[in-house]
This record gives C-alpha cells, structure tokens and sequence, in this order.
C-alpha cells in the first residue's frame, strides 16, 4: 500500500451499512482500518465486507501501552472527583470504583488517546475508525484535531438507542424488583431463616458467596473463599455465623434449603429485609438518573461524553440497587440490637464493600472490619488501587490481609497505610504451593496447548480467534479449551460462528488436571497463569487489541512470553516447547519463588490475623 498525504479520516459505527458507505466514499482508494469495541464478531463482519480494499492496523501493543502510561494520571483524576463528590451515591458509582469488568472510562480513555496517536503518527494515511460505542465516537470527535474528519453515523440510530436504553432499564429494574422480593419471600417467610440464628455472645461474621460448590452432595457446607478459616475461629471460641451472597449462578431456594439443613449458622440478608426495604431502594435508584454535565479534562481530553456513559448505565443497570439492599439490611439488624464484633469479607474494593463499610462505620462504629485480598490481581484491576487524594475518604477495613508478600508491597507502594495492610497466606489457593503440582514433561504424539479463555464473553472469544488463526491449519498440536465455569464455550461460540477444527477440543476436566498433560498455557486474563506457572507450565500471554490486559503476572513480565498476533502466538509455542530440559527446569525455579510472594504459606498465625 503505498502512502500518500492524508485525503481522509472516517469515524463511524461498524454496521454494515455504514462500512458499505466507507468504501464508496474512498472510491476504491486504498486505506487502513481500525476497530474500537469489544465485539470480535463485528471485527470479523467489518473485514469481510472490506476484504483487500482496506489495511486492518492492529493496535495490540499501542493500547496496551496506553493504558500503562495512564493508569496512575486515570487514578489520581478519579481521586481528585472523589474529594469532590464524596457521598454514599459517589462511592456507589462505576465510576469511583474503577473495576475494569463495570466502568468502560478507563478503556475508552485509553481508545481516544491511542486514536489520537495513531493519526499522528501515520500523518499521512487514510483512515477509518470503527467505533462501537456511541460516546466514544462523540468523544472522537470532539478530541480529534484534523480538518478533513468525517463522521459516518446510521441514521436511525438516535432513535434506536434511546428505545434499547428504555427497554434495559425496564428489565434490569423489573428483575432486581421482582427477584428481591422473590428472594425476600423465600428466605423471610418461606424458610423463617431470621429465627436460626440464636445469639450467646457477639459474633464474627463472615460475608462470603455462595455458588454450586458451596455445599457437596451430603448437603454439608464448605467455604469456597476463607477455606478452614471459620473453623479455627470456631476453636478459640468465637461465635461465627456466616453471611450468604447467593450467586445468581444457582437456584436460591434449593441454596437456602440447603442452609436451612446446615449444621453451620446462616445469617441471610434477605431475611431480614422488608418489601418496603425493596420498594425504597427500587425508587432511590430510578430517580438517580443522571444529568449530562461537564467533567474535568484528563491529560487534556474531554472525557464527560464517556462517563456520562458510565452513569447512565449505573442507573439503567441493577448492581447498584442490590448493593444498597446491604446498607438496608445493616439498618435492620441495628433496630433488632443485634451485636456484631467483627466482620470478614473477600476484599476487591467493590462498590458493595464500600457500601458495607460505610454502613457499619455509621450503625456499628466499634465494629472490627477485615477484608481478605483472596485472589490474583492485575496492575490493571484498578478498583484495588486509589489516590493520595481520596485515601484519607475512601469507605476501607480497619485491616487488609493479602495472600502474600507481593500484593502487601503493592498495596503498600500504591498508598495503602503500611499500618492497615498485613502479609497472610493463599488461604484459598494452598494447593499451589504443594511440590505435587509439578508437571513433567512427558513424551507425546504432539505438542499439547492448553487455551483458557477468561469470564469474559468477549475476551474469551477473541482469545480463541487468535488461536484459531494461528493453530487452525497446524494440526502438529493438540488444542485444549478450558473455559470459565461461568462463561462455557457455547457462550462464546455465539461471537465467533466458526466450527472448530478437530484438533481443537472443549474440555470441562479441572485446570489442574489438564494442566499437568499440557506443554504450554494461552490465556489473556486468567489466574490459571499462576497455576501454570506453579505446575512448571510455560505461560504465553496474548495480548488484547480490543480491550485492557488484566494479566495476574503483569507485575513481572520476564516470568512469561507475550504475544500480539497469530504468527507471534505460534513463535512463541515453539520457543517455549523447544526449551531444554535444562532450562526448563532453571525457569520452574524462578516460577516457583514467584508463587511463593503471590502466595504465603498457610498456617496458624495466618488464621490468627482474622481476629482483632
């Protein structure tokens, strides 16, 4: 393709008609295209219909090095808005959370910064840039500083948005209305579950989540999260009652039959809430709809058209109605004078941790809060870290106990009171650090690759494009997919529409299982990376050209291969397979201390520090 001055710079949606209207506008002229959005199934429409009339750019490495360049600036903006905005409304927001996997801000910050980029860098290509979102192509537009830009836009769109935000909002509300009664109904008066819990002595109560593996096929309960924690509590003596969050990924009333059964106390929240508890929060919410405003500028771009976006989501959305149900039941249990001496809860900094402990610092001042950092985090997992500015606000534990060395140095580091954050153990993930997790390297027919895509539809899904594009014609490997229990292969098939080749396989066999019969890992955003490394597996990450990485070994990228595209994917397979067993074996050593800062050992001085 050759390069010439500029003549064109198109923003538009990716439907078919609006790229039908690109080539016509380009006149056969050649150009290179970008995609912003999540959606790999419109990537894949938007070069079928372009073919060789147009240059895909693939901006893998541009994002990802635009987000480490604004995560800490993208951090102190939000800790700035916080000194200014701080409310119950403001810590309840997307947007003061932070959490990739809830607010798109951060992301769509990062599409107009690399955006910009490119089109100074290539001055004088023609371009397209498909942008899925809306307010990211309004934001484009007002930040983009070239006089021959043109904006592509179908022109039923203006009503079809409004319509689908309508429609949204009336589901979402409409469920979390229906299903909290429901869920009210059940655990209040179905199963009376407020009149199990007797109490002798101020309890220790620990807020975890309930899923299908919750209770085993006897009906006896297991903790998922805190794994023997409770029972030593129990040994010294302390009145330990359990908190269920019923995950929606199980039946609710077989889960509260369950706990009714149970051995083990259950203090369930919807027991004690009431319908007008439902009502009220159902109304708050509804009338929180928000006003489009101006926002400062962070690093120079106007960015209120994206966090508009944010806001207007959090209040057509129904997380937050559910996470203010636990401020109510807080209220509840403060009417029925029922005493509470600590409370545990697994600690990601979500919206509901801050409602919880805005709650108990109002209605419980002399409670004890402790929050458990219980898994692996990315440096991109920003809801985990916050600002000079708002460390002094912010609704946090009185103490946060890691499961190692290298989370506590990075709490620390980032601005977490050296008083507050103390080292613990993997708690949860104590099997990593048992010498039978080693893999050997066995012979086989074939190199054996084990892809595990994340819970995420979209990430997985293009996770598996590109290892379909470099492993579909090589049937010399053996492909292993394992995906997340909560986002199985059939989800993520509906975004690719491809069948898979027959050295490709799905499995639903344990990641432990399967990782000790593979010979290299390919994830983007799993923490089945540590695993990998932990069993002696070689991890390859590939990195994303539609969204942030959250990789769990970001912290220490030397411990991993990365890998862009399909030929970069392959060259890296056979770097890593090809490795001696020497060297192999050197590496497993290093990988093996890293896993140890990830996560402590577990013993009984670790169980001691959930007790204040």
């Amino acid at each position: 393709m050759s390069e010439s001055k500029r003549e064109i710079c198109l923003i538009s949606s990716p439907s078919k008609r609006s790229v039908k209207k690109i080539l016509k506008k380009m006149n056969g002229k050649k150009f290179r295209w970008v995609y912003f959005g999540g959606d790999v199934s419109k990537v894949v429409s938007v070069g079928e219909i372009i073919r060789d009339k147009g240059q895909r750019l693939e901006i893998a490495g541009m994002l990802q090095e635009t987000a480490r360049s604004l995560r800490q600036p993208y951090i102190d903006y939000i800790g700035k808005l916080s000194l200014e905005k701080n409310s119950l409304r403001w810590w309840t927001s997307s947007l003061s959370e932070k959490s990739p996997f809830n607010s798109k801000t951060f992301l769509y910050a990062c599409y107009i910064k690399t955006c910009t980029d490119i089109l100074k860098k290539y001055p004088d290509w023609s371009f397209a840039f498909f942008v899925e979102n809306g307010a990211v192509r309004r934001a484009l537009l007002k930040n983009i500083l070239v006089g021959n830009l043109e904006h592509i836009e179908d022109l039923g769109r203006s009503i079809r948005e409004p319509l689908k935000d309508l429609k949204e909002l009336v589901l979402y509300k409409g469920w979390f209305l229906l299903s909290s009664i429901y869920r009210t109904a059940i655990a209040k008066y179905a199963y009376r579950m407020q009149r199990r819990v007797k109490l002798q002595r101020s309890p220790v109560l620990i807020h975890t989540w309930l899923d299908n593996r919750s209770f085993d096929e006897k009906g006896a309960y297991r903790e998922i999260y805190f794994g023997k924690l409770p029972e030593h509590l129990r040994s010294e003596g302390k009145n330990v009652i359990i908190v269920p969050h019923v995950l929606s990924t199980v039946q609710y009333r077989k889960t509260v039959d369950n706990m009714a059964k149970s051995d083990c106390v259950f203090l369930v929240p919807h027991a004690f809430l009431s319908i007008r508890d439902i009502v009220g929060v159902f109304f708050t919410t509804l009338a929180n709809k928000p006003k489009k405003t101006g926002f400062p500028k962070f690093e120079n771009f106007d960015i209120s058209e994206v966090i508009h976006e944010d806001m207007k989501n959090d209040w057509i959305w129904a997380h937050v109605a559910f996470d203010l149900l636990l401020y109510r039941f807080v209220q509840r249990l403060r009417e029925k004078h029922f005493p509470i001496d600590t409370v545990i809860y697994p600690y990601e900094n979500q919206i509901w941790e801050k409602v919880l402990c805005a709650a108990m610092r109002k209605l419980y001042p002399s409670a004890y809060l402790i929050g458990y950092q219980h898994s692996t985090i990315s440096m991109m997992y920003l809801n985990y870290f916050f600002s000079k500015y708002e460390s002094g606000i912010l609704p946090l534990p009185d103490r946060t106990v890691t499961n190692g060395k290298y989370i506590k140095d990075a709490f620390i580091e980032s601005g977490y009171p050296k008083e507050k954050v103390v080292r613990g153990g993997a708690v949860r993930y104590a099997y990593l650090l048992e010498p039978k997790m080693i893999a050997g390297r066995q012979k086989r027919d074939r190199p054996v690759i084990l892809v595990t895509p994340s819970i995420s539809r979209f990430e997985g899904a293009e996770l598996i494009w590109k290892v379909l594009q470099a492993f579909e014609h090589r049937d010399e490997y053996k492909i292993l997919i394992k995906c997340h229990p909560d986002m199985p292969f059939e989800k993520i098939s509906e975004h690719l529409n491809v069948k898979l080749p027959e050295h490709f396989t799905v499995s639903d066999r344990p990641v432990v299982e399967l990782l000790m019969e593979s010979d290299a890992l390919l994830y983007t955003c799993s923490t089945t990376c540590v695993e990998a490394i932990a069993a002696g597996v070689p991890a390859v990450h590939v990195e994303s050209d539609l969204s942030i990485d959250l990789d769990q070994l970001d912290f220490d990228p030397g411990i991993r291969l990365s890998a862009r595209s399909p030929e970069e994917i392959v060259k890296r397979v056979e770097a890593v397979i090809s490795m001696s067993k020497r060297e192999l074996s050197k590496k497993r050593g290093v990988w093996r201390r890293v896993v140890k800062e990830l996560f402590g050992a577990v013993d009984n001085s670790t169980y001691r520090l959930f007790s204040r």
